[in-house]
């Protein structure tokens, strides 16, 4: 077994749910109402109901439920499916480089559901994965700029999550490892030019692998001993080379509590740019016709992420547009506000929007590339024909760590999203008794508040 395997493996066998501060499993609530509203706000949309579709073609006993109604299908469909509603509005949670650490939520909860967990243990489960994927997407960040993508970390951190719940032991856990890394290595070109259905399903197809590779260890399928470090393996084909940090616990703070939330339904780095632009469109009281240019200036992954190419500044699909800071500049300049219809075909194509789109130049900054990750920076500069300029710039967007998403904020986020869904009532419902999610009896408990009849 090599060095990360083991460290890996001994940490997911051995945390408990006693060993969480307070603070943590707060952290865990917080996370699961958000990621359920994300859910349900994207539940009609079209990858949703492909992926749903699937899954309620098979029957599992025992089976995990598909979210919004009462079908059980096999714990690996019902991840996929669950996950990509949680994940196509691309509204969850998220972290430095890993991708979104909240892909593992559903997974979690349909692994524990199948094995019959208690919510402790998921709860357990939640934070596993989270420190996987956060500390693995820290550390080896080389993948994604050799061509490899960041729901590999998703296959991880799910697998192990999973393995916990399903009460495997450390050598099964290794094994669950082993088999979510060694065939399942996704590839970036997910998130290059326009952008496909996929970007919003591809963490949630890495979480599918980690189940699968799960439950194959269950049952007692080994993998390679030397998945990591071996010569061909992890860190040799992904051109990967790393130290593990200390993982939560024994003093050290866990991952959970330094992701950051989004209050915009967007990437993270087009998301921290709507905030300043929303603050100039009221400066600019309706001048959007005097606009001669707009200057952003931003940090070195902000434009690879979200202004690598010119398709950022012509999207046609909600994917692309979600990934581009021109299209949500443009529209938060626009309207003054931001929300999904934002993402409606007909704003997309808007020859308004596309004409402002291209008046923006975006550009990095020494001192904006200074302050990143620790910060998020972007000043908007407009300058009008006259030669009037108006700024505004942010470090840390709405739902960062040092300017937090208060409960209250999560919980109208929630009823934004899922009230048009499930209506006002159940939607209270859901929130009130997701603020106890350590005293609910099993994740069935859970499901059966989002069942739409």
């Amino acid at each position: 077994m090599d060095r990360i395997l083991d460290f890996l493996s001994d940490y997911g066998a051995a945390l408990t749910y006693q060993e969480l501060p307070e603070r943590v499993v707060e952290q865990v609530k917080r996370r699961v109402i958000d990621t359920l509203g994300c859910a349900m706000g994207c539940y009609y949309m079209d990858p949703p109901k492909f992926a749903r579709g699937h899954a309620l073609e098979v029957v599992s006993t025992p089976g995990s439920t598909v979210l919004g109604t009462r079908h059980q299908s096999a714990p690996e469909l019902a991840a996929f499916a669950n996950g990509v509603m949680a994940r196509y509005l691309d509204f969850n949670d998220t972290t430095i480089k890993g991708g979104h650490p909240s892909d593992n939520i559903m997974p979690v909860l349909s692994a524990a559901e199948y094995a019959g967990a208690d919510l402790k243990t998921a709860i357990v489960g939640i934070v596993i994965a989270y420190e996987l994927q956060d500390h693995f997407g820290a550390v080896s960040r080389a993948i994604r700029m050799n061509g490899w993508d960041n729901a590999i970390y998703v296959g991880l951190a799910s697998a192990l999550g999973a393995a916990k719940v399903m009460g495997l032991n450390k050598e099964q856990m290794a094994n669950a490892l082993s088999l979510a890394v060694i065939p399942n290595a996704a590839m970036n070109q997910t998130r290059v030019g326009q952008l496909s259905m996929w970007k919003g399903c591809s963490a949630p197809n890495a979480a599918r692998n980690g189940i699968f590779a799960t439950m194959m260890a269950r049952w007692g399928m080994t993998g390679p001993l030397e998945p990591f470090d071996g010569p061909r393996g992890f860190k040799k084909q992904l051109g990967a080379s790393f130290e593990l940090p200390a993982f939560g616990g024994n003093g050290e703070p866990f991952a959970i509590e330094t992701d950051k939330l989004k209050c915009f339904p967007s990437d993270y780095e087009a998301q921290c740019s709507i905030t300043p632009a929303l603050e100039l469109h009221k400066a600019l009281e309706g001048k959007l016709a005097e606009i001669e240019k707009i200057e952003i200036e931003t940090y070195d992954n902000a434009v690879y992420v979200a202004a690598d190419t010119r398709d950022k500044w012509n999207p046609t699909s909600r994917e692309t547009a979600d990934h581009s800071i021109p299209y949500v500049v443009a529209v938060a300049l626009t309207r003054g506000t931001f929300w999904l219809d934002d993402f409606a075909e007909e704003r997309i194509r808007d020859p308004n929007i596309h004409a402002l789109m291209q008046k923006i130049e975006v550009r990095t900054t020494e001192e904006c590339n200074m302050q990143w990750p620790e910060a998020y920076p972007f000043r908007i500069t407009v300058t009008t024909r006259s030669g009037q300029q108006y700024v505004r710039e942010i470090r840390y967007a709405k739902g960062h760590p040092k300017n937090p998403m208060s409960d209250q904020e999560i919980e109208a986020k929630f009823r934004r999203l899922a009230e048009p869904v499930m209506g006002q009532t159940r939607a209270n419902n859901a929130l009130s008794q997701l603020w106890h999610l350590e005293d609910m009896k099993n994740v069935q408990e859970i499901l059966a508040l989002f069942v739409l009849d």
